[in-house]
């Protein structure tokens, strides 16, 4: 016990001895970091924030049955939050914000102003889609919503990516449900077409007949009108349906310019560095006079 008294008090005494020196490796670790902090780019973040819409508001049966209209909620469940990060987090989405906003510029790739061969553009265009997924961050939060977030060199480019990639995001998660009522509806319109074409021969065979025309023709004659009546309500519900802009979600918050720069934070940056010189500065001085200390 007395000789870790002894090496405390020696340890305390020395550091009161040596506390300029050790201020001055402070003071210098903060001005090494102020001024690199003063080098370093500002970033700018913008953020929108999402939530899930109820996928049953793109079913044609909820459009067309008001008794069920009620029984649904409108906004989603996890799942399909998880569905749209999916779809937001996507190569295709974030190549098409590399192309749109010049992105490859923007990171100043190396080759970017040079002639750009089919091979190279594509390197370029896959090393600026790594760089912007560092830049942006996706969460699900706590509240069941989704946070889009980016952090540029300029504000209103933060804006503008992030409120691109919610609208690609919703056209592309449309385009899924939309796509599929529409290969219905060119399944009905084939069907149409072609039970017209032998309702139409039926219908002639009877004319030219007359009195003397069949019932098993009058039979299928019917069959059919009535199968194309069918198909064509159907299709018209397809029509409506693909017509009917359902919300994939719903932008809670558009992203915005920031008016400051969130990164670096200079505070921050100022107090850890102050602290770890501190510490840095004081194992050096105990190694340095270890003799003493002990």
């Amino acid at each position: 016990m007395q000789i870790n008294s002894f090496n405390l008090q020696s340890t305390v005494h020395l550091i009161q001895t040596k506390w300029k020196q050790l201020l001055l490796f402070v003071m210098v670790s903060l001005l090494v970091a102020s001024v690199t902090i003063f080098l370093v780019p500002k970033q700018y973040a913008s953020s929108s924030i999402l939530v899930s819409a109820n996928p049953s508001l793109a079913d044609k049966s909820h459009l067309l049955n008001p008794n069920i209209q009620n029984l649904y909620s409108v906004f989603g469940s996890g799942d399909d939050l998880e569905r749209i990060n999916g779809i937001a987090s996507m190569d295709t989405v974030y190549k098409q914000l590399v192309d749109e906003f010049n992105l490859i510029s923007y990171y100043q790739l190396s080759g970017a102003d040079t002639n750009r061969v089919p091979s190279n553009l594509n390197q370029l265009r896959r090393k600026a889609v790594l760089e912007l997924k560092d830049d942006i961050s996706i969460q699900k939060t706590e509240l069941g919503q989704l946070k889009i977030s980016i952090w540029t060199k300029d504000p209103e480019l933060s804006a503008r990516i992030v409120n691109r990639m919610v609208e690609i995001t919703r056209i592309k998660e449309e385009q899924i449900w939309k796509s599929g009522y529409e290969k219905m509806l060119l399944n009905f319109n084939r069907s149409i077409d072609s039970l017209n074409k032998v309702y139409e021969v039926i219908s002639n065979k009877i004319k030219v007949a007359k009195e003397n025309a069949s019932q098993l023709d009058y039979v299928t004659s019917n069959s059919l009108y009535e199968q194309i009546n069918a198909q064509q309500k159907a299709a018209g519900e397809m029509k409506l349906a693909i017509e009917n802009n359902a919300p994939a979600f719903f932008v809670l918050e558009t992203a915005v310019p920031a008016a400051k720069s969130e990164k670096p934070n200079i505070l921050e940056v100022l107090i850890l560095t102050a602290i770890v010189s501190l510490f840095f500065g004081a194992m050096v001085l105990l190694i340095y006079n270890r003799e003493d200390s002990l």
